[in-house]
């Protein structure tokens, strides 16, 4: 069955600090050979109760694995959505206000339509330039 062995080691020094942390984790289902052997000598079907045991852990073990990456899964196609959504967005802005610049120059107002297109056009480049990218978490 599962082992875990945890050693902490510290020395300190004027100059020097250190401290040594060391782990040793041993996760196989099954015990050893010499403890099966022992726990068969008490009782005869121990053998079958285990294997049953560590098929089901590993069933367990599986599940929850497959839950873990279908939830990162999910989550990675969350931010996917989020970011076309937010695209899709921030286009019809930029196009609507184009399309009202253009609106304002066939009304004749060819200084105030300049400048609102003008200000969309260099507005729209430096919202593309000045964001930053996501940074990948491990928040799962």
């Amino acid at each position: 069955m599962s082992k875990h062995k945890r050693e902490i080691k510290a020395a300190n020094t004027k100059e020097l600090q250190r401290l040594e942390h060391s782990e040793e984790i041993d996760d196989n289902l099954l015990p050893d050979a010499e403890e099966i052997q022992k726990l068969a000598q008490i009782d005869p079907d121990i053998l079958t109760w285990l294997k049953a045991r560590a098929e089901k852990e590993q069933d367990f073990r599986h599940n929850f694995s497959d839950k873990r990456i279908k939830l990162t899964n999910d989550y990675e196609q969350r931010q996917h959505n989020t970011v076309r959504s937010g695209l899709f967005v921030y286009s019809v802005l930029v196009l609507g206000c184009l399309w009202g610049a253009y609106q304002l120059i066939l009304k004749g107002l060819n200084v105030q339509g300049t400048i609102f297109g003008s200000a969309a056009i260099v507005l729209a480049v430096a919202v593309a330039i000045t964001r930053k990218p996501n940074k990948p978490t491990d928040k799962i």
